[in-house]
């Protein structure tokens, strides 16, 4: 998991209480301080779709074990929250769901949130967000490139390989959702409709001709390595980079298998069926039965989908072979969703899905989250069976929610791990292509082009660094909030004709008029987020500052109003007779809380080092059964007491699960 930025924090806490705790400040203005495709055009719809806003809040996420020790930054706007996190080296701006981002840190982290609320105009607010969303989507193409030459580099060492005379295979997308070979009797009808409409639509010959081009795109294809040189890396310019060349080979790849497909139809391969990849018993089969209402839905979306691909199958993007078999593969799933009563699924797990094991621990909260699962999964149906026509994301969206209902299906009838995932999930069926068509046609050598590829997967990957390598004093994730606040505020045409006095004057100017003064993102120690927040406090227009308590405080604050709060604060106080903890794998061991009172921080700080020292010393002699678990566990609990011995607190134990209705509320 990416680490946020590390730095150090504010002692002390202050009180928690179960809503956010907040007051209007009186307006104030102080002096400011200094101490070319189908992406491109995405690109500019997204940015051109700011969202109006008359405020912008100001996160500072406070510190916890492991991720974020030094807390953390981030900056809302309205439903989405952009903040910055170290991954593989480089300093990547996240855009979130504002609600979900709560969720992650409030409650499975366990940490408060400090809100500062800035008062800006519509036309600032929608400005900086335009800002944030124009610098994700230009770093998110950066990293694609960035992997599309790591791709490249592992085609043309397969291709080479398969000169020489091995038996190498390409995993391409697509490809994997169909088994060809079988039986006639298993063919899909449904594929052998799809060929008549196709040739009905677009002419006899259309699909030899499509055949033809594929054909040719092969025989032409040469292993030429991206050319980024002349591109600048620059938050703010988006990289008008042309497909890779492992991009272009296994497009031609899946579009040579649709057509093979459409020629001679062949049945959905083995486990790309949600529930059976990840086991599914026979009573979660049932689960997914057809309803009649649902029955009859069927052979109008069936149609609907019919003509998509109809069209699809025609189109003048090079990129048509997967999509074109994944609609295949829907239809295919639809005919036999009709034939057998059940709905037939497609798996939206991606390869790389993080898996993590059952344990008992785990045991215990499952029925619970396969409750909301169920939630999710009858909330996805009605949206796909209520709404008349096909809808592709609405489609996906119940193939993702079957997805993860069926995985925790699974895990509680026995599966030893559950897989899980972040992120869009939409299946890929990745497969491997075992005859690789070589490059014909290329005058430069295989070898030559290897080599090639990786000096220029080098030189991108260096260049990224020098632009947005994570650095812990330079370059953070609070650094690179106030620096895209810089490009909004000012044009780039001036930056590039300015010098860097009047840039700076002029940067301080539109800072105080827009946002009421300036926060320099370097000076005066604003790469620590306790600081920034501070910072941005006294400078700019604020109207608000509230507390967002954690899970943790939420539910104290809750409990105090119930019981007797000094038995509230006994019994919570420690691990051992706590109800609102339970020990997770991802943190130390400690026993008592020192999130309250500074004054006998350091006395439950020494006993939490005695006790992550003992844990060590028992973990000794467990790793042979345990595999060192119990070691790391006493080492880590002991490294995070250490601050306490100085009236610090960093940890707060964080939760893998939390029942919805005790989750604090959204601020």
């Amino acid at each position: 998991m990416p680490r946020s930025c590390r730095a150090s924090r504010r002692a002390g806490i202050r009180p928690a209480s179960d809503a956010p705790v907040s007051r209007d400040l009186p307006r104030r203005r102080p002096p400011g301080r200094f101490g070319w495709g189908a992406g491109f055009g995405l690109f500019l719809g997204l940015v051109a779709q700011p969202g109006a806003a008359a405020v912008v809040d100001y996160l500072h996420v406070r510190a916890n074990e492991g991720e974020s020790s030094g807390g953390h930054a981030a900056i809302r706007f309205g439903e989405s929250t952009f903040h910055f996190q170290h991954h593989r080296g480089l300093v990547r701006l996240l855009r979130e769901d504002s609600q979900r981002f709560q969720h992650r840190y409030r409650t499975l982290q366990n940490r408060d949130i400090e809100l500062t609320r800035v008062s800006v105009s519509e036309e600032t607010g929608s400005l900086l967000e335009t800002a944030f969303r124009r610098r994700h989507l230009v770093q998110e193409r950066q990293l694609e490139i960035l992997g599309a030459m790591e791709a490249d580099a592992r085609l043309f060492a397969a291709l080479l390989a398969r000169e020489r005379g091995d038996t190498p295979v390409v995993n391409a997308r697509g490809v994997g959702f169909f088994f060809p070979g079988q039986a006639a009797a298993e063919f899909p009808a449904v594929l052998v409709v799809l060929r008549e409409r196709i040739r009905a639509a677009h002419g006899r010959g259309f699909l030899s001709a499509r055949r033809g081009e594929v054909e040719v795109g092969l025989a032409e294809w040469i292993a030429r390595p991206l050319d980024v040189e002349a591109t600048p890396i620059d938050p703010e310019h988006y990289p008008a980079v042309p497909p890779s060349s492992s991009e272009r080979y296994q497009r031609l790849l899946a579009a040579r298998a649709a057509l093979a497909l459409l020629e001679r139809p062949a049945p959905l391969h083995p486990g790309v069926r949600v529930g059976e990849a990840a086991g599914a018993p026979d009573p979660a089969r049932s689960v997914l039965t057809l309803r009649p209402s649902e029955r009859a839905r069927l052979a109008s979306m069936t149609d609907a989908l019919l003509d998509a691909t109809v069209r699809l199958a025609a189109s003048p993007r090079s990129d048509w072979g997967p999509p074109l078999l994944l609609s295949m593969a829907r239809l295919v799933a639809l005919e036999e969703s009709a034939r057998e009563g059940r709905l037939v699924l497609l798996e939206t797990f991606p390869p790389a899905a993080e898996q993590i094991e059952v344990d008992q621990r785990r045991l215990v909260w499952l029925p619970e989250l396969l409750a909301e699962a169920s939630v999710e999964l009858e909330a996805a149906r009605a949206r796909v069976f209520d709404v008349p026509g096909w809808s592709e994301a609405e489609y996906n969206g119940l193939e993702a929610a079957a997805t993860r209902w069926s995985e925790l299906r699974a895990a509680a009838a026995g599966a030893g791990t559950i897989r899980i995932h972040v992120g869009a999930m939409i299946p890929e069926g990745r497969g491997p292509v075992a005859s690789l068509p070589l490059p014909k046609r290329d005058p430069v050598p295989l070898a030559l082009r290897l080599e090639e590829s990786r000096q220029s997967l080098e030189r991108y990957r260096s260049a990224l660094a020098v632009r947005s390598g994570y650095h812990l004093l330079e370059r953070n994730c609070v650094t690179e909030i106030f620096r895209t606040l810089e490009l909004a505020l000012v044009p780039a045409a001036f930056r590039s004709a300015a010098g860097p006095v009047a840039q700076a004057e002029r940067l301080q100017r539109e800072s105080t008029h827009r946002l009421g003064g300036y926060v320099h993102p370097t000076a005066s120690l604003n790469f620590i987020p306790f600081v920034s927040a501070q910072h941005v406090q006294e400078s700019y227009r604020v109207v608000q500052r509230s507390l967002l308590p954690s899970y943790r405080h939420h539910r104290l604050s809750a409990m105090a109003r119930q019981e007797s709060p000094l038995r509230v604060a006994l019994r919570e106080s420690n691990v051992l007779t706590s109800t609102l903890h339970t020990p997770s794998e991802r943190d130390g061991f400690f026993l008592f809380f020192t999130d309250g009172g500074a004054g006998p921080r350091p006395l439950l700080g020494a006993l939490n080092l005695a006790g992550g020292l003992a844990r060590s010393a028992v973990g000794l002699f467990e790793l042979p059964f345990d595999g060192g678990r119990s070691l790391r566990s006493g080492l880590v609990g002991a490294f995070w007491s250490l601050p306490e011995l100085l009236f610090q607190n960093i940890r707060k134990g964080s939760n893998d699960y939390v029942r919805p209705e005790q989750r604090p509320p959204a601020g």
